[in-house]
């Protein structure tokens, strides 16, 4: 079976075991002080503060319903996507969502960032914005679906986002503009049409 030719086995290094061993124990008691038992929440929770913060959204959801981040002081909401730079396709995936949550995204009220990391925690950038198309297009996706057996999950490029909806880029306080124009660059080299250093956009300017 071919199944069995495939994968890449090498030696475990004993500093990766010790290492992970100190960084899990280090984690373990991040979850401990704020109660956040299941380990993929809690990263993608930090994640989500970082960037909530970064675009002015004060109040974080724990909550596994609604959208991610609220405004305090304006009925503003975000929704967070995390994708690795690292993949192939950047951009966001909205897994499970159904016509309410779709139509939504048509809603002045709800802004999307999709943030693209590097490892665990070192931001490159955000793409943040809001447009009804979106909502209109992740409409579309539900109700293609809905007759099926299939999941309702959407994949929205960075390119999308920019292009058809006018998203903007945002640099993180650590980066330098030029980095983050090379990065969307390399990725898609027609981008450069839309993203230029004078239109990256600074934490400041929100």
């Amino acid at each position: 079976m071919g199944i069995f030719n495939k994968g890449a086995y090498k030696p475990i290094p004993a500093d990766f075991r010790t290492l992970g061993i100190l960084s899990l124990q280090e984690l373990s008691k991040f979850q401990d002080k704020f109660k956040i038992y299941d380990t993929d929440t809690t990263i993608n929770s930090i994640r989500d503060a970082i960037v909530a913060n970064y675009l002015g959204f004060d109040l974080l959801n724990f909550d596994k319903h609604g959208f991610d981040a609220k405004k305090s002081k304006k009925n503003e909401f975000l929704e967070i996507k995390e994708c690795s730079v690292s993949s192939k396709r950047l951009g966001g995936t909205w897994s499970d969502t159904n016509e309410e949550k779709a139509k939504a995204f048509s809603d002045k009220r709800l802004f999307t960032a999709v943030a693209i990391w590097k490892g665990a925690s070192d931001l490159q950038f955000i793409i943040y914005g809001q447009h009804k198309g979106l909502g209109k297009y992740l409409l579309e996706r539900v109700i293609s679906v809905q007759n099926s057996s299939t999941r309702s999950t959407q994949n929205v490029g960075i390119e999308k986002l920019i292009k058809d909806y006018g998203f903007n880029v945002v640099c993180p306080p650590d980066k330098e503009k030029e980095l983050i124009l090379q990065l969307i660059i390399n990725y898609k080299r027609n981008l450069a049409e839309y993203v230029k250093l004078s239109n990256i956009k600074r934490i400041q300017d929100f």
